[in-house]
C-alpha cells in the first residue's frame, strides 16, 4: 500500500507494506561471576569513601583554623 503526502511543499511518499524490524536481544546468555571479586570492589569503593570523607574534613577544619587565626591577628 504506498501513500503519498504533500506538506509544506514537499513531496513524502510512504510504503506502508514494508515492516519495521525489531532487533532482537538474548537474554539468556549466562555469565560467570565471581562474588570475591565483587565483594573486593564494594570494600574497595568503601575505603575510598572514607578517603574522601576524611580528606574533605580535614580540609574543612584546616580552613576555618587558618580562617580564624587570619580574624585574631587582623584584630
Amino acid at each position: 500500500m504506498l501513500k503519498t503526502y504533500f506538506h509544506n511543499s514537499k513531496h513524502i511518499s510512504e510504503n506502508k507494506s514494508q515492516k519495521k524490524t525489531i532487533p532482537t536481544q538474548y537474554i539468556d546468555q549466562k555469565r560467570i561471576v565471581d562474588i570475591n571479586k565483587l565483594l573486593n570492589a564494594v570494600r574497595i569503593e568503601k575505603k575510598n569513601e572514607t578517603k574522601k570523607k576524611i580528606i574533605f574534613y580535614s580540609s574543612v577544619i584546616l580552613a576555618l583554623g587558618l580562617f580564624s587565626t587570619l580574624i585574631t591577628i587582623i584584630k
